[in-house]
């Protein structure tokens, strides 16, 4: 049984193209969420991180966050990308 579901979003990718149209740059970052009052990145690899309002990882990831994080990983694609605030 996978630990996280084959539906979850993982990083946003950005391509930086220059006035020619040629790709000069990939620049990728992980996803933001919010759900339940609680605002975190997901990466595959790494898993969640919860982080602050200044979006820098909180010092404490109690349980509350991992059982919110639990529910939102069953929501299907498109719930998931509704939650999406940064990425």
């Amino acid at each position: 049984m996978p630990l996280l579901s084959p539906q979850t979003i993982t990083m946003g990718t950005h391509h930086l193209i220059n006035a020619d149209g040629r790709r000069y740059g990939i620049m990728t970052i992980a996803n933001i969420y919010q759900y339940k009052g609680f605002t975190f990145e997901f990466h595959i690899f790494l898993g969640p991180v919860k982080v602050n309002k200044n979006l820098q990882p909180s010092a404490r990831m109690g349980r509350k966050f991992y059982k919110v994080f639990s529910e939102w990983d069953k929501l299907t694609k498109e719930e998931k990308a509704a939650t999406q605030i940064f990425g």
